[in-house]
């Protein structure tokens, strides 16, 4: 059972997993799954143009069809060519999966934390000690690798934490999709004490780097004195359900919400639980930890700010869409909805102009009020890469908000806007190539318009884990705000 856990942990963490194909494609089968996916890229996506204009786009498609085509052999040469392509729209949202197979190859096995845009080990194994720089993998060196990765990782806008913490989450499968399956890998690093050292490591199968990712010191079971990793992943990182603990010394509560995407009447009922509880206890301070909350539900982040303020709020100024019809609909695998009856309903009230329905009426704002018993203390909110999508936007009324502090690093969701809403699951047909895109571009309701375009949730203090932190396993962000509160 405990092996089946950690494995089933490691399969959710990597959200875009997809087993791997490598099917020979010819170059007509090449050109025709390429045509489609740029076909729904250009009559469906909203937000095409913000961040690569016209004109470049326009030198991206040409470039391919003229010389990288030419290159095309397999489904994984598309995929990789596709990645690339669909990386320059700078869209969190807009995912490229691989092709599926039944079987996963052996990988490269080190957990790997970055930190400042560099590799460290996140544990003590195969001989390395934890904290060490890795300088290079079988002669590539490391920042070349991460340039080479970038592309995998999906984000809004110029955000790079996002897409570091999914490469970490990711590696040994973002390495494979780059470079291929390795007989040994030679790995360079430099040990804490600064002897440069190379070792050859074999790789190993997905089961047993499941089996270990508990074992990161990154997920700070060392700050919080708990020897059961295993135990405190489960509890603390794995957990979906919000859930909470206390800091008695500075009579302080941490509520953990390492998601949204929960059944929002349970959600909302596990929240009224938990501040009754908070209430109870009588706690002066919440911390709120959303570090690890990829989004789900709006609904949910809608409702757990209406316990933070005595006031009515808001989070969009508009919705936008630029079809009202769903692009090449007969390669959809999958969609929350019929996106022509979506469209007749959500976007009724809106007006038609220059190929662009524009919505200015928010379809929650009636759900934005404040809940009757709010909570009354001094409220911190600890915002991080992961944070996407529905928790970006939580992140963002704090952040409207001038009483709750962010803390943390930039969020992975962006600030000015995002696209969501409503997306399509697409299978190219001969390379089985899927392509996740969403229709809706969504314009968020901002205070401070200083924050560069491109821009996640800006924390209002940046605190950043450092290497000394990740051989201790110290959560840098977390000690901050009690260090702050015990000197208040």
């Amino acid at each position: 059972m405990k092996t089946k856990y950690c494995i089933t942990i490691f399969i959710i963490l990597l959200f875009s997993f997809y087993s791997f194909g490598q099917n020979e494609l010819s170059q007509e089968q090449v050109l025709k799954d390429y045509t489609i996916f740029k076909e729904i890229i250009t009559t469906g996506h909203p937000s095409l143009y913000e961040y690569t204009s016209k004109s470049q786009w326009d030198s991206i498609f040409s470039s391919f069809e003229q010389k990288d085509i030419k290159e095309i052999r397999t489904s994984n040469d598309l995929f990789k060519s596709i990645t690339s392509i669909a990386d320059k729209a700078k869209d969190g949202h807009l995912i490229i999966h691989h092709p599926k197979m039944d079987t996963v190859p052996p990988l490269f096995p080190l957990l790997l934390k970055i930190i400042d845009g560099r590799f460290y080990t996140d544990t003590d194994d195969f001989g390395i000690p934890i904290g060490s720089e890795i300088m290079s993998i079988n002669s590539k060196s490391s920042q070349e690798i991460l340039k080479d990765l970038l592309k995998y990782a999906p984000s809004d806008g110029f955000n790079l934490t996002k897409k570091y913490r999914q490469i970490e989450k990711e590696f040994g499968l973002l390495h494979y999709y780059e470079y291929g399956s390795k007989k040994s890998y030679a790995v360079k690093y430099t040990a804490i004490d600064g002897e440069a050292k190379t070792i050859d490591i074999a790789p190993k199968s997905f089961e047993s780097i499941g089996n270990r990712y508990p074992n990161r010191n990154s997920h700070f079971a060392l700050y919080h004195q708990d020897t059961d990793r295993l135990d405190y992943f489960k509890n603390r990182i794995a957990e979906k359900w919000p859930y909470i603990y206390y800091i008695d010394s500075i009579n302080t509560a941490v509520l953990t919400v390492n998601s949204f995407g929960l059944d929002p009447q349970e959600f909302k009922s596990k929240l009224i639980d938990l501040f009754k509880e908070i209430k109870k206890k009588k706690a002066k301070n919440l911390i709120i930890d959303i570090r690890q909350n990829i989004g789900g539900y709006r609904i949910n982040a809608i409702n757990l700010y209406a316990f933070l303020t005595d006031e009515l709020f808001k989070q969009r100024i508009s919705e936008s869409a630029i079809t009202n019809v769903l692009p090449h609909e007969e390669n959809v695998i999958h969609t929350m909805s019929d996106y022509s009856e979506f469209f007749e309903m959500y976007f009724a009230s809106a007006k038609e102009k220059d190929g662009r329905w524009l919505l200015t009426e928010d379809h929650a704002q009636a759900e934005m009020i404040p809940y009757k018993k709010t909570f009354k203390g001094k409220v911190y909110v600890l915002i991080g890469g992961n944070t996407f999508s529905a928790a970006s936007a939580f992140a963002l009324s704090a952040k409207n908000d001038k009483n709750i502090p962010l803390i943390g690093e930039e969020t992975g969701g962006g600030y000015y806007f995002h696209t969501a809403q409503f997306s399509a699951l697409y299978k190219l047909p001969n390379s089985n190539i899927m392509v996740r895109m969403p229709f809706v571009k969504i314009d968020k309701y901002v205070l401070d318009y200083s924050v560069p375009k491109g821009s996640g949730i800006i924390p209002d203090v940046e605190v950043a884990l450092t290497v000394e932190d990740l051989i201790y396993g110290k959560d840098r962000q977390l000690d901050f705000i009690v260090k702050h509160i015990s000197k208040e």
